[in-house]
């Protein structure tokens, strides 16, 4: 009886929301069977299926009665799919997940979450916020076995109350666009393809917007024109073959005279076919226009190497950042294209095709995430702020998770700073900073007459021996052996395994996971002010160290190096999302600590030459060069009468390289402290002496025309070092 009644208020909650061409969210709280029972009425109806039969079900989550379909961690290979319903069944929502599967739904989709007792899920500030978020919307529902009623369903029937929808425009638009937004996006694909090369395009919108059929619309186009003495070779590359199942569906609805052959598709004169980004840049082929779907699920660095192997490209991807590079795609990767390609043109579309504008599980989705969250524009006084004379203008302040879900405005403006300057934000730190007891939230105000501004943002989190809470012996050595990865405790752990620093888990650290300064007052020093407010925070905390890992790039380890930080570590490894080694940089806050500290660095410096020529061969020399320049003077082996002679006989021709290149290297250490040389000469000798490139690699790389060349560079450049040392 119960489950008749729910499939007949079911039925008519959906055509509802297909009527208004909007999405919406059921929670079901009570036992697995029950939940489990209720789905499958919709399952076993022609609702749960497609017009061809197939069942459109997205299932995230562990349940033994409903089997997932989705890996936990592959989740985002489904961006760019389309699915009628998505099932949420984890007891403790993903947030990731549930942000970025609520945008394959449809218009008229469903997304439903299953818990079981409403008590726990709201434990944590997080849920507690989203279940009230939930409270404000009459589209969602939700629906207790304890006690079962159904919301009525008034607007079913009647369509006189409907919202403004994308309904039917009157004119007929060009290409068979749906919006007028949607036409301008195709001409500018176009005129990529047909207009003065190396003018990327980048096409930005939420989702929902038909950027991808717009791609897809605009290939129809050209190939459409396409004649048999130009024949058209066009690449679409995306994360994951699945991303561009919209893009095809709509190629061939446009094109009905093509046909799909595997990851093709071909009309008489030309192609259309998905390769892997990873391909994409190991073949090289030359192709008529590159298009990137979802470009800001893919590593920034492999999208800048895109641009300088492809004149023509579209780099077309949601704004919104739970893509997996998060906001890198609009931080880093245009910045890039201002300075590389000044010609570059940016769209945005704005107007929702595939469900109404202001849906209401769109709006949840972006109240819940802060994926709306603006960022406040700073005040005139402020964005002229001097650090060295109006300190008395900043104040530091600890916000407690308490105080940010009290005030909304608060947190939004915390989040956007974040979101705006960090390039790897998630929904999922919202999360974090609400619910992570270890987390502290600081930031640094502007003052102006009483009124403050948030001007920069960090997360710290507490790790190691904190309030005398330290690991198990057990513990201690699951760790040490590899057995056991421990969560929040990541600068300890990597110490102890990677660094060997067997006390690593005696000491309390404070590790600045995020910094953040608003944009319109980045370069004026107020991350160096707000280091030092935060190493005194971390001081009245008892903290032996502050300490922080990040993407390595020359910029922003030159920023911690300059504050004071030391180097503990720099990975092997390229981080999937930068495309950058990770760096690990420790400050001591106390004496005890100091000595620990000198140990590790100067253990670091000791390793760094012979891992030049192995694991960090290929580290960037703009990233050995600074490196090398904060080296202990201690770590430097003094130059010998013999390695004077070395060297100078070399740079005037009487010795060969190879007899002299290790007197070399040494002299090379020295210079690199002194900064007497220039980038381009550095970088040179870098490559060849210390990082042991061979003749013809740093010929191609830096355009020698050989050997003979190369090699009277390198005795210019020492002449001119020596001449500079006096």
């Amino acid at each position: 009886m119960q489950k008749s009644k729910f499939f007949r208020w079911f039925y008519h909650f959906q055509q509802q929301a297909k009527a208004l061409n909007e999405r919406r969210l059921i929670v079901l709280v009570g036992e697995d069977e029950w939940s489990h029972s209720l789905l499958q009425t919709i399952v076993h109806s022609n609702h749960g299926k497609k017009n061809n039969g197939t069942k459109s079900w997205l299932i995230y989550g562990n349940s033994k009665l409903i089997k997932a379909n989705i890996t936990p961690k592959r989740f985002r290979d489904r961006l760019g799919t389309e699915s009628d319903f998505v099932v949420f069944t984890e007891q403790q929502l993903t947030v990731d997940a549930f942000a970025a599967l609520s945008g394959t739904l449809v218009a008229g989709g469903v997304l439903f979450i299953l818990i079981n007792e409403m008590a726990l899920a709201k434990k944590g500030n997080f849920f507690k916020r989203f279940f009230s978020l939930i409270d404000h919307y009459s589209e969602h529902v939700i629906l207790e076995q304890s006690a079962l009623t159904f919301p009525t369903n008034e607007q079913a029937s009647d369509t006189s109350i409907i919202p403004s929808v994308n309904s039917p425009k009157q004119a007929v638009l060009p290409y068979a666009c749906v919006t007028q937004e949607q036409v301008s996006a195709v001409d500018a694909i176009i005129k990529v393809s047909k207009g003065k090369s190396k003018r990327p395009l980048v096409l930005t919108a939420d989702r929902g917007r038909g950027k991808s059929s717009a791609l897809a619309i605009a290939c129809a186009q050209l190939l459409a024109a396409a004649k048999n003495d130009n024949n058209l070779h066009i690449v679409i590359t995306a994360a994951e073959l699945n991303s561009v199942q919209i893009f095809f569906r709509q190629l061939a609805a446009s094109l009905p005279q093509g046909y799909q052959e595997s990851n093709k598709f071909v009309v008489l004169n030309g192609f259309v076919e998905f390769v892997a980004v990873d391909q994409l840049l190991k073949l090289q082929p030359k192709v008529s226009l590159v298009l990137v779907d979802e470009a800001a699920a893919i590593p920034v660095y492999l999208l800048e190497q895109l641009l300088f192997h492809h004149s023509r490209l579209v780099f077309a991807s949601t704004i919104h950042g739970y893509e997996g590079a998060g906001r890198g795609f609009t931080l880093k990767f245009q910045q890039t294209l201002a300075r590389k390609f000044p010609q570059w043109r940016s769209l945005h579309i704005n107007e929702p095709i595939r469900w109404r504008a202001g849906d209401p599980l769109e709006q949840l989705v972006f109240d819940a995430c802060l994926l709306n969250a603006e960022l406040p524009r700073l005040c005139s006084y402020i964005k002229d702020i001097n650090v060295e004379h109006k300190k008395a203008s900043f104040e530091f302040i600890h916000f407690s998770s308490t105080a940010l879900v009290a005030d909304e405005n608060l947190l939004r403006q915390v989040f956007s700073v974040l979101v705006t300057a960090h390039y790897q934000t998630k929904p999922s730190d919202v999360q974090l900073l609400l619910d992570n007891e270890q987390v502290q939230l600081v930031c640094l105000m502007a003052v102006n007459e009483g009124q403050q501004q948030i001007i920069a943002v960090a997360l710290l989190m507490h790790e190691g021996n904190h309030h005398g809470q330290g690991i198990t012996e057990v513990e201690l050595t699951a760790v040490n052996q590899a057995k056991r990865r421990l969560r929040n405790n990541f600068i300890p752990q990597s110490l102890l395994t990677q660094c060997g620093v067997e006390q690593a888990f005696d000491y309390h650290y404070l590790r600045v996971m995020r910094i953040a300064v608003h944009p319109q007052v980045q370069q004026q020093q107020i991350g160096s002010l707000f280091l030092i407010e935060i190493a005194t925070f971390a001081k009245a905390q008892n903290a032996d160290f502050l300490a922080s890992s990040f993407g390595a790039t020359k910029s922003l380890l030159s920023f911690w190096l300059t504050n004071g930080f030391q180097l503990a570590r720099i990975g092997f490894s390229k981080d999937k999302a930068s495309g950058e080694q990770s760096a690990l940089v420790i400050k001591s806050l106390s004496e005890n600590s100091q000595r620990v500290l000198t140990t590790i660095n100067t253990e670091f410096y000791r390793c760094f030459d012979y891992l030049l020529v192995d694991e960090y061969k290929y580290l960037a020399p703009n990233l050995v060069a600074l490196i090398q320049r904060y080296c202990p003077q201690s770590s430097l082996i003094a130059l010998s009468s013999l390695d004077h002679a070395n060297i100078e006989a070399f740079a005037y021709g009487y010795r060969q390289y190879s007899s002299c290149v290790f007197s070399l290297h040494l002299w090379l250490k020295q210079q690199l402290r002194s900064q007497h040389l220039n980038d381009e000469v550095l970088f040179t000798l870098i490559s060849r002496i210390m990082q042991k490139h061979s003749v013809s690699n740093v010929c191609d790389t830096y355009h020698f025309t050989g050997k003979k060349a190369l090699e009277q560079f390198l005795k210019v450049s020492v002449i001119s070092g020596l001449t500079a040392n006096g």
